[in-house]
């Protein structure tokens, strides 16, 4: 009888967190692969995404896995999406901003995910239908303090457009409101699942690096934005998520996207 998938991510994260602090801990250090310029993956990246897959084909060998580092292998409408250490370069260097990424995709939405952040000893857990919580805590965003000052952690990537970066970042100083960047997605996902930030946005981000933190959001009764998942599988999308404590932050953060979707 399979095990609970939550219950199992949970625990496989964990695992996958321990065997990359056990390789970036090696006397040897660790190996690198340039894979494009500003991108680049080690052993542990390949290591954990291989133990990943290896744990998910022995308790459900009907479903599929979609990798950063090995892409699509089975079916796509029941299938995990696995991103074995993102925040590579924050890893690599010592930084404690980077985490393990799991989710899982029924073939019609993102059922349930699971973020370890190791360094920080952050395990954050969702499923649609049951909630959320980071250490065990229930994540409620109806905690956030209204006086507080807004917080928008923002991703960024070379793909996009610089001056698109840098405007929103002036926009949301606009708007009073503050922003964070962390080099890692699933920071920012933690970020607002733990009540540090209000939002998390990135304009071109794989859906590896997404799934687990846009399940979490949305199964802890926030909002969620993202392009259509047929675009997702092929390639990297605009991302949203939020508290809904910030009825305009699409416009402030993309308001072209924003108005195109009125």
């Amino acid at each position: 009888m399979n095990a609970d998938r939550l219950g199992f991510a949970v625990a496989l994260a964990r695992k996958a967190g321990q065997l990359a602090q056990e390789m970036r801990a090696q006397a040897g250090g660790l190996d690198y692969t340039i894979k494009a310029p500003e991108d680049y993956a080690t052993n542990a990246d390949y290591a954990v995404e291989a133990l990943i897959r290896e744990r998910i084909a022995q308790t459900y060998p009907e479903d599929g896995v979609l990798g950063e580092e090995e892409g699509l292998k089975g079916r796509l409408d029941g299938c995990w999406i696995v991103d074995p250490i993102d925040g590579t370069t924050n890893f690599s260097r010592g930084m404690d901003d980077w985490g393990i990424s799991i989710a899982y995709f029924n073939g019609t939405e993102f059922e349930l995910g699971v973020i370890f952040a190791p360094d920080k000893d952050l395990m954050a857990s969702g499923q649609i239908g049951r909630g959320a919580c980071v250490n065990g805590l229930p994540v409620d965003f109806a905690r956030v303090h209204p006086d507080q000052v807004r917080l928008v952690s923002i991703g960024y990537s070379d793909r996009a457009p610089m001056h698109e970066y840098t405007d929103r970042i002036a926009r949301i100083r606009e708007a009073g409101m503050d922003h964070r960047r962390h080099g890692a997605a699933t920071i920012g996902f933690l970020g607002v699942l733990s009540g540090w930030f209000d939002a998390y946005y990135e304009s071109v981000l794989n859906i590896w690096d997404a799934a687990a933190g846009l399940a979490m959001v949305k199964a802890a009764g926030g909002v969620i934005q993202h392009g259509p998942i047929d675009a997702f599988v092929q390639g990297p999308v605009h991302v949203l998520a939020h508290n809904g404590r910030i009825p305009d932050i699409g416009q402030i953060v993309s308001p072209v996207r924003a108005q195109a979707a009125e």
